[in-house]
């Protein structure tokens, strides 16, 4: 954007229009457009200053008289989109483009996010349970924590976006016919991720109890805390014989309450890194997971429990 001619040459060239002198002969004895000069007339007519006005920045004054109203709408509802609200700024008589009300959110500071957490959460049993674990949790000492779960893993997991010039299509490959799912399953700790395991498909009750007895009890120390989920897999008698057998507590975790555990950050990560790799056969993707495991540094485990709400380490 051109920057505005300066005050004192607009005062001069209005000084000698003033005098007399044509707007074509004083905008050619300054180089500028008689246009501007026949702009800065009318300004001085009107207002009394041939000042430029302010040029650039976001203009506030659309929505200026909404600002009460808009905040309060998305505190009540705040997936509204911007078209959304645009439309009900438009039945309120303010007719703006979404680019203005996405300029308004960005200079209040609010941005267009969302975490879904499970309603059933909200069940006065759950979240009875969910209180009295939060209210224990601090307690529990972060170097004694064990946390178990488990995800899947796939051969067709690749990267869901990326960049290309605008009005053209990207196009990738990744297997939609036939592909491979595996069960990864590891044990969190405060400062490592251990007993790490993957089994061919989907995981039960009798290829987790393999998993315990054979990688995790291995793993375990006298006076460690198991914790993990309340599925029906991880609630046999010889699961929790296997914890006990080692020294180990076993603790599960209120029901539909996986922010409380976390490992599920872990396989966020864990996931992105194989999307990344983008491997399409199991030994690939398996050698893909040990690599990946190589990226999860101590700090950044404690860092997870902390997260989870679980005490510093």
């Amino acid at each position: 954007m051109a920057r505005a001619l300066s005050l004192d040459l607009r005062q001069r060239a209005i000084a000698a229009v003033l005098a007399g002198e044509s707007y074509r002969s004083v905008a050619a004895r300054f180089a500028v457009s008689p246009s501007s000069v026949i702009r800065w007339a009318e300004r001085q007519r009107e207002t009394g200053s041939v000042a430029a006005r302010p040029v650039g920045g976001v203009r506030r004054a659309a929505l200026a008289g909404q600002r009460e109203w808009l905040l309060a709408r998305v505190a009540q509802k705040p997936d509204l989109t911007l078209a959304m609200l645009a439309a009900e700024l438009r039945e309120r008589g303010v007719v703006v483009a979404i680019s203005v009300v996405w300029r308004f959110f960005r200079q209040e500071g609010i941005s267009f996010k969302k975490s879904l957490h499970a309603a059933e959460q909200d069940r006065s049993d759950v979240a009875r349970r969910r209180d009295r674990w939060r209210q224990h949790q601090g307690r529990l000492d972060p170097k004694r924590l064990v946390f178990i779960d488990e995800t899947w893993t796939k051969t067709n997991m690749v990267r869901t976006h990326g960049r290309c010039p605008v009005g053209e299509r990207l196009v990738d490959k990744t297997a939609h016919g036939h592909w491979k799912t595996l069960t990864f399953v590891a044990a969190l700790r405060s400062d490592r991720i251990a007993a790490p395991a993957v089994f061919d498909g989907p995981i039960n009750g009798r290829s987790f109890l393999a998993y315990v007895q054979q990688a995790l009890a291995k793993a375990l120390q006298p006076g460690d805390i198991v914790i993990m989920d309340n599925l029906g897999s991880h609630k046999g008698a010889a699961v929790r014989r296997s914890i006990r057998e080692a020294g180990a507590k076993l603790f599960f975790l209120p029901p539909y309450s996986p922010d409380l555990n976390p490992i599920e950050q872990v396989f966020s990560k864990l996931k992105n890194l194989l999307r990344t790799a983008a491997k399409t056969t199991v030994s690939s993707l398996i050698d893909a997971i040990g690599a990946a495991l190589d990226a999860f540094t101590p700090a950044e485990c404690a860092n997870y429990l902390r997260h989870a709400g679980y005490a510093a380490t």
